[in-house]
Parts: C-alpha cells; sequence; structure tokens
C-alpha cells in the first residue's frame, strides 16, 4: 500500500464520516452531501493507496460499510510501503471503533 495515499485519505475520510453521521442525526442533507463528497474523494486516494481501480471509491456512498468492503479488498499496489493489511487488522478495529465512540458522542451532544 503506498504510504501518501493512505494518508491523504485517511486524513479526508475522518472528517468525511463524521461529518455525514451528523448530517444524519441532525437530518441536515446538506451534511450528508458535503460528507458523501468527503468520502469520495477520500475513497478515490484510498483505492490509489490500494493499486485497484479509482471506480471503487464509489464505495464511500456506503459510508462506513463501504469502508470495511474497501479494506476487505486485497492490496495490489505492490508497495511496502505500509504493512501489508493482515499486520494492520488490529489498527482497522481501533479505527472503527473510535468512529463509533465519535457517533455516539456527537448523538448525546444533539
Amino acid at each position: 500500500m503506498v504510504k501518501k495515499f493512505n494518508t491523504i485519505s485517511l486524513a479526508i475520510g475522518v472528517p468525511g464520516i463524521v461529518v455525514q453521521a451528523y448530517g444524519a442525526m441532525v437530518n441536515s442533507t446538506p451534511l450528508l452531501f458535503v460528507g458523501a463528497a468527503l468520502l469520495l474523494v477520500a475513497f478515490y486516494f484510498y483505492t490509489k493507496a490500494k493499486g485497484i481501480h479509482p471506480a471503487f471509491c464509489l464505495l464511500g456512498f456506503l459510508s462506513v460499510l463501504g469502508l470495511i468492503i474497501l479494506s476487505l479488498m486485497k492490496d495490489k499496489s505492490g508497495s511496502d510501503e505500509v504493512a501489508p493489511e493482515k499486520r494492520n487488522s488490529k489498527g482497522f478495529l481501533i479505527f472503527i471503533a473510535v468512529l463509533v465512540v465519535l457517533i455516539l458522542v456527537l448523538s448525546y451532544i444533539h
């Protein structure tokens, strides 16, 4: 996986998921669209990091479910800049847990 693109996707994707989740909680269509747009861009960079076809960035429309599907896809980049997914599975689970906590906290704030 190409570290540069993976870092960019993470920097754009986390705010995208948070904005989308908050938009769903407050029933704000513009926030939902902004979150979805951020996720599409983030997923585009994630597909580049994994060396797969950029059309898979459309999984961004599925939000966290799309992220899970995309993360399970095989890395075809041929780059060893980031450890293989099998070694990163613990980090991915921590990432999902943090997202769930953020969504719960935002729901209590509203």
